[in-house]
């Protein structure tokens, strides 16, 4: 009985998998497709120095892996020593990353497709061990840097990276002050630290177990099986949306329908509201243009209904859900850029980093307030990088239906319903056919019982 049921949980593995997200239908043994890797992983027996594990099956060749260890190699022009010269042993820890970028061909199942000149797929989210995390942040503590972010916002007219414009080098542990904030920053999440519930979870499974969790991570992502008309699990959002007749100022676009209250609605206009002694002014007074840039962002994030696809889990203790690379249209990120620049701030991001000791946010010790475009030399650098990936910049215009407007008129009615069921048909698409995984967990309920 067992054996006819672990053939049946095979093949229903292999109809589900045919609806995978992921188009490659193995996940094992691959390369990427980007600017330096093979085609498909072999054997380079000449791997040099901090490449060589990966000798017996690469996605790097030699030279390669030879590159991978000068200051500013050939492969990507990149400085290592932008902020004076790096300690060998922080250095070293950087070519190990690399050499696991270029090398590896076990990271396919956190390969994701990107739309860059240089490469078609990255990695992202990869659970990097803690171990190997404190250490990298341990030996690179005391070197230097001047940003927190470094696939983007460089200076490159000297033909390699040099700081922006009235960036300041500090010390590491002044922009990454913990190891997670070095791991999971410094390439854009390529890389994710697990949380601590995750890290003590005994990993010593069973086949049958580990079945049960490959199962499990087929439901996962988001619980909730409509991802349209959806309110985030968060501090002052409701728990269904509505309608909400006396919205305030910028927030009045979604009096129709609304994830937030009229209370929440007016402390989002507030200098420093009682939401969450969030202080705009911490380098001086902003700019009026600058601030409605900021409120729109708020009411968006507080009120609108329209971004179930985005969703993802967070285990912060003042929400439970996030929104992440949310696809903002590119004018509305231009136009927050342009009304910004002369305004003055001391980070590059907001969500985390600040001093509180005074009840609401103040620039670290050391922090140098600058103007924006000094911090966020590009439009793309402040709406990715100020709330840590919450939105991505959009290729789309406003009206396209494929991209999240900050802010819209009301006459015209609510664009982003049709951008969010655009995205939430696309991601259902790629989802298992609906009854597949309540199948799957009753038959692996059956197998554990079988003698």
């Amino acid at each position: 009985m067992a054996h006819m049921i672990t053939w049946l949980l095979l093949l229903l593995v292999w109809v589900a998998a045919g609806w995978a997200a992921w188009p490659r239908t193995e996940l094992l043994n691959i390369c990427m497709n980007a600017k330096h890797h093979k085609e498909k992983p072999g054997p380079e027996d000449k791997l040099h120095e901090q490449c060589s594990p990966w000798r017996k099956k690469a996605c790097c060749s030699v030279n390669t892996s030879l590159e991978a260890h000068k200051d500013i190699s050939y492969l990507y022009r990149f400085n290592w020593d932008h902020c004076g010269k790096m300690e060998p042993s922080c250095k070293r820890h950087f070519i190990q990353d690399t050499c696991l970028y270029e090398c590896s061909p076990n990271l396919g199942p956190w390969i994701q497709e990107v739309n860059q000149s240089w490469r078609k797929e990255r990695i992202l989210n990869v659970p990097l061990c803690k171990e190997d995390c404190e250490t990298w942040w341990n030996d690179c503590r005391t070197s230097y840097t001047c940003k927190t972010n470094w696939h983007k916002g460089w200076n490159w007219s000297s033909g390699y990276n040099q700081c922006p414009v009235d960036a300041v080098c500090h010390r590491f542990d002044f922009y990454f002050p913990t190891p997670a904030d070095l791991c999971n920053e410094i390439w854009s999440h390529s890389y994710k630290l697990p949380l601590q519930e995750e890290k003590d979870m005994p990993w010593k499974l069973t086949p049958r177990v580990l079945f049960l969790a490959w199962m499990a991570s087929m439901c996962s992502a988001r619980a909730r099986t409509d991802l349209l008309n959806v309110c985030m699990d968060a501090k002052h959002h409701k728990v269904k949306p509505g309608p909400e007749d006396k919205l305030h100022d910028q927030c009045i676009p979604w009096k129709k329908n609304a994830c937030c209250t009229a209370s929440v609605s007016q402390e989002l206009h507030k200098d420093i509201s009682l939401l969450y002694n969030f202080n705009l002014d911490h380098c001086g007074k902003m700019e009026p243009t600058c601030k409605r840039h900021f409120i729109q962002d708020n009411c968006l994030y507080e009120c609108s209904p329209n971004l179930g696809p985005w969703i993802q889990e967070v285990n912060q203790s003042w929400r439970k859900e996030r929104f992440l690379n949310v696809p903002l249209c590119k004018e509305d990120c231009e136009s927050w850029w342009e009304d910004c620049r002369t305004s003055y701030t001391c980070k590059t991001n907001w969500q985390k980093g600040w001093n509180w000791t005074s009840g609401s946010n103040r620039c670290p010790a050391g922090a140098t307030c600058s103007t924006f475009e000094s911090y966020f030399p590009t439009p793309t650098a402040l709406c990715e990088g100020v709330w840590s990936h919450s939105y991505k910049v959009s290729n789309y215009s406003r009206g396209s239906g494929r991209c999240i407007q900050m802010w819209f008129d009301t006459a015209q009615g609510n664009p982003n319903e049709e951008v969010a069921r655009f995205y939430a048909l696309d991601m259902n698409a790629g989802a298992m056919p609906q009854g597949i995984g309540p199948c799957l967990l009753s038959l692996a309920l059956m197998l554990s019982l079988a003698p």
